[in-house]
């Protein structure tokens, strides 16, 4: 789906009214006391940390430059095999599979799945991309040792392979790499008939990727509160010196938040989200599918299968209305709905985005309907049919989808096979699911596209937006912001969400993490994002894929123009094909994965 950057304005409002609200309400001493209570520890902190000027770019990153710079000359002489683990503060090269053009080997016809595939110590015959820990558990979800920093990866090709990491050992494949700061994408015109060959399915010989790289910053994709609170970075945990400035800022960033927190956290979130679509009434015309679609991506395809698809889920198609009880209060109940595909013992449970509109996801389930699943398209709490009055970002809801899948299960019989999906929060919701213990062996795979690394990351990205859009407009008359937002902190910012998330909900933003589902997950999972994400950098989407303990794993990141946040799906075509593909793999592990289960 095409986003446009109203995020952006939203902030900006939200900004403006954090900062006047204080100054009306900081003499309430219930207020006072909430914001300041924790003032003394905040001073002692702070009377120890050396004032810095913001810097352009810390000893640090320097460092990382250097050794980003390093590791782009060595790609450009040699293929590496898989990379050792990295520090913390170092980053390593990503090859994004973007164009393609015809592989130079003595065989043509070499399968790119020979190039992603290898085998586990215990499963010598399993289709893997990265070799599991050796300790096993009774059932698909394991806590596992995981690093944060990013794999070397290779490429495959577009559009119906995936990037995977390399496996261990000499791979006879010569991989071609571009330097380090080159863009994310190089596409010639031969290479783009080269791909919508592919696309048309007129052309089927193995092909090699021409790639890219770049080196994101993990640091930033892997952020909870503690680590925001000890960031040096000016920008995430700003020097405030003085004990009257910091009881200011605490007040500010207490009352921001608590601005803040209904426009994302509850019910009242669908109130900003019809106020985008006012703003943008274009935002859910079926169109956005394919308009701006990169010709690599066969927008005339993607437009003939969105127009029947909306005429299809709006006229044609019988749905059904589902509901479970909630796991903590039986009282309520999640809804969603259904959509039977004849006779199939397959289904995909579809989780729900941020203030997603379900009929929007309806024109979407038609990707797997047509693949031969049926579709539950679920409505996470606090939104649309379900009840409550929260959105808990999956922290509560992958609780409530055990119960789908016990219902999936009932409906299909003895056969079934489920698919978790979801787009955005709804892939969090997905990854957070396929993590709890005990979960049903009828789960083959998770597709997880455009989710977010750690709630703490994606507020900072937003953070960023806000701050940027907001010095935009100071800058005009000369005033820079250092990508601050003036008496809004982040890290106050952070720590009041957080206590007031707590306060209604019983957790805390840091029990909204995708890196920490993943890592508890041993459920085969392909992880999808887009390039041109401008609300959840598909650096995120990376970071999952590299902590995540699964068993067979890969990560699709598509190039060029294919429209924002939560877009993938628009390249159609070739997002069923990897789906398909992947899909397959999974259910090859499915045997084992069920022996070792019942073992």
């Amino acid at each position: 789906m095409r986003q446009l950057p109203l995020h952006n304005s939203s902030a900006i409002l939200g900004t403006i009214l954090a900062i006047f609200l204080p100054f009306i309400f900081c003499n309430e001493p219930s207020s006072v006391q909430a914001a300041t209570s924790n003032i003394d520890a905040t001073v002692q902190i702070q009377t120890t940390r050396q004032q810095q000027p913001v810097p352009s770019a810390t000893a640090t990153n320097q460092q990382n430059l250097g050794l980003a710079t390093s590791q782009a000359k060595t790609s450009l002489s040699t293929t590496a095999p898989r990379s050792a683990p990295l520090t913390d503060n170092q980053s390593a090269d990503i090859a994004i599979s973007t164009d393609t053009s015809p592989i130079k080997t003595t065989n043509t016809t070499q399968s790119t799945q020979q190039i992603v595939q290898t085998t586990t110590p215990d499963h010598p015959s399993t289709t893997t991309t990265d070799t599991p820990p050796d300790d096993v558990t009774t059932d698909q979800s394991q806590p596992s040792p995981s690093t944060d920093t990013p794999e070397t990866i290779i490429p495959g090709k577009t559009p119906n392979s995936a990037i995977a990491t390399k496996p261990d050992g000499n791979d006879p494949e010569q991989v071609e790499t571009q330097p380090a700061d080159t863009t994310p994408t190089t596409t010639t015109k031969a290479d783009e008939e080269v791909i919508n060959d592919q696309i048309n399915h007129s052309q089927t010989t193995s092909n090699s990727a021409n790639t890219t790289t770049i080196s994101p910053s993990s640091q930033n994709n892997s952020l909870t509160t503690s680590s925001v609170n000890q960031s040096t970075d000016q920008t995430i945990h700003p020097t405030i010196n003085g004990i009257i400035s910091n009881l200011i800022t605490d007040i500010t960033s207490f009352s921001g938040a608590a601005v803040v927190y209904p426009f994302v956290f509850t019910r009242v979130a669908q109130l900003m989200s019809d106020f985008r679509t006012l703003l943008s009434p274009d935002r859910y015309n079926i169109d956005q599918m394919w308009t701006g679609l990169d010709d690599k991506y066969n927008p005339e395809y993607s437009k003939t299968f969105y127009t029947e698809a909306k005429d299809w889920y709006d006229n044609q198609v019988p749905k059904e209305t589902w509901s479970v009880p909630f796991y903590d209060d039986t009282s309520k109940s999640a809804r969603a709905t259904y959509i039977k595909n004849n006779d199939s013992t397959s289904t995909v449970i579809y989780g729900q985005g941020w203030t997603t509109d379900p009929d929007w996801m309806g024109y979407i389930s038609k990707v797997f309907y047509d693949m031969g699943y049926n579709v539950l398209i679920t409505y996470t709490r606090g939104q649309n049919t379900s009840d409550g009055n929260f959105i808990t970002y999956g922290a509560k809801d992958k609780y409530d989808w055990q119960e789908w899948i016990k219902k999936v299960d009932a409906e299909n019989g003895p056969n079934s096979k489920v698919i978790l999906y979801g787009q955005s929060m709804g892939a969090d919701t997905a990854l957070e699911a396929a993590s709890v213990p005990g979960l049903s062996t009828s789960v083959k795979a998770v597709i997880a596209d455009c989710g977010y690394s750690t709630m703490p990351s994606l507020a900072y990205s937003i953070y960023q937006d806000a701050a940027k859009t907001l010095n935009d407009l100071t800058s005009m008359v000369g005033i820079n912001l250092n990508g601050q937002i003036p008496l809004l902190p982040f890290n106050k910012v952070l720590t009041s969400l957080s206590a007031i998330n707590h306060f209604f909900q019983g957790n805390t933003v840091d029990d909204i993490s995708g890196i920490t589902a993943v890592k508890n997950s041993k459920v085969p999972t392909l992880f999808i994002s887009t390039t041109d994400d401008g609300f959840i950098p598909s650096t995120q989407t990376t970071a999952l894929y590299n902590n995540s303990a699964a068993s067979l794993k890969e990560l699709w990141l598509l190039d060029g123009n294919v429209g924002g946040h939560a877009s993938a799906n628009n390249a159609v075509l070739a997002y069923q094909q990897h789906i398909r593909d992947f899909v397959a793999k999974a259910e090859g592990q499915s045997e084992p994965l069920d022996q070792l289960a019942a073992a």
